[in-house]
């Protein structure tokens, strides 16, 4: 009895607002194999932070796992070779000034006769010299990142940036060690482009088309695929066939190199009415998914519910009957044959294509299935 009171607590309208419907849809669907694939991305999808001067780790402004921008500061390093560089550029900034007085004095001198030629055009080739150095230099400190207009003096400090937006995936140095040049320092992982290596025998893999779709499976969610392209070399510990597929819409915090199952669909391809997987469930030992309950049906129900209230009355009285009273459930078992389970959708057998099924509160159904069976059977 204690049962029966907390069931009837449940107002029907409440289930059904969360009670979605689906029509079931005709799609192609071949073979479904299911394998492990790699979750990677491609090399242009990484970019390596490297100093490209030798010199001291003084700092990090990143760890591993902090999201960086394009240009954002990540280490600083204390250079010997940049502050000799920085130094020389001053140096040769001052020099330049000075001859470009000397050469205009010369030029002076020339037009007054009391200089000779050979003489300006000493001056002319003294300052170009040192211009070109000048130049050299301040390309260096430009691919550097300095920008050499606004330096006032000699530094040893060197800052690296991100080239791209990304994730910090690992940190290679420690700080404070020593670093020689072309050293890579971390890595910073781009947030798009994921894709999955698939491992397929030779024969499924010959199958494979560039129509082919496949599903992998990350934390108990499935995510679709696109085919790529067939790896030109057979991997070398397993002996298979290696396929990259394309994650579409992956989620921001996939693991690179981390392996996941997969189902992919291959060729030949037949057509198979396929449903929600969350609309199937286990009901009196059967697969069935719940179908809306047709309005002939329902008159039927509607008249049997009424001369059981009649007989009801007469047996326990108006007032206990308004506890029993119960709504027809709208929805009713339709039991199906699984074909096959593909991502988040499986082909199923006993259901026509378009017709109507529950997607999502399977449960809420059942609940009201239950209570209408207690309200029908249990006093």
């Amino acid at each position: 009895m204690t049962k029966y009171i907390l069931l009837i607590l449940i107002p029907i309208f409440t289930l059904a607002d969360a009670i979605t419907l689906a029509k079931a849809v005709q799609k192609p669907l071949g073979e479904v194999v299911t394998t492990n694939a790699q979750i990677v991305q491609l090399s242009n999808q990484q970019q390596k932070i490297v100093s490209r001067l030798a010199g001291h780790v003084e700092n990090y402004f990143v760890k591993t796992g902090d999201r960086v921008r394009k240009g954002d500061k990540v280490a600083l390093i204390e250079s010997i070779a940049l502050s000799q560089m920085t130094a020389d550029f001053v140096a040769l900034r001052t020099q330049a000034e000075a001859a470009k007085a000397q050469l205009v004095t010369t030029q002076t001198l020339y037009k007054k006769g009391l200089a000779s030629k050979d003489a300006l055009n000493e001056k002319r080739i003294a300052l170009q010299e040192i211009l070109a150095k000048q130049n050299a230099l301040a390309s260096q400190l430009h691919s550097l990142g300095i920008d050499p207009q606004k330096l006032q003096k000699a530094t040893d400090k060197y800052l690296l940036h991100a080239h791209a937006d990304g994730v910090v995936g690992e940190v290679y140095v420690p700080l404070h060690a020593n670093v020689g040049a072309q050293t890579p320092l971390m890595s910073v992982v781009s947030q798009s482009g994921y894709y999955a290596v698939a491992y397929l025998g030779m024969q499924d893999a010959m199958k494979v088309t560039p129509h082919t779709k496949g599903f992998v499976t990350v934390a108990q969610k499935s995510y679709a695929t696109d085919f790529v392209q067939l790896m030109p070399k057979i991997d070398e510990e397993t002996q298979r066939a290696k396929l990259l597929f394309k994650i579409q819409h992956p989620p921001k915090n996939l693991l690179i190199d981390a392996f996941v199952q997969m189902e992919i669909a291959l060729e030949p391809v037949r057509e198979a009415v396929m449903v929600k997987k969350s609309a199937l469930s286990l009901f009196n030992g059967e697969w069935v998914v719940f179908v809306p309950v047709e309005a002939a049906h329902e008159e039927e129900e509607h008249e049997a519910h009424a001369e059981e209230e009649h007989e009801a009355k007469e047996e326990h009285g108006e007032e206990e009957l308004e506890h029993e009273h119960h709504e027809a459930v709208p929805y009713a078992p339709k039991v199906v044959k699984i074909v096959a389970s593909f991502g988040d959708e499986v082909a199923v057998k006993g259901i026509g294509a378009g017709a109507s099924y529950v997607a999502e509160g399977v449960y809420f159904v059942k609940s009201m299935l239950l209570k209408s069976a207690l309200g029908e059977h249990g006093h």
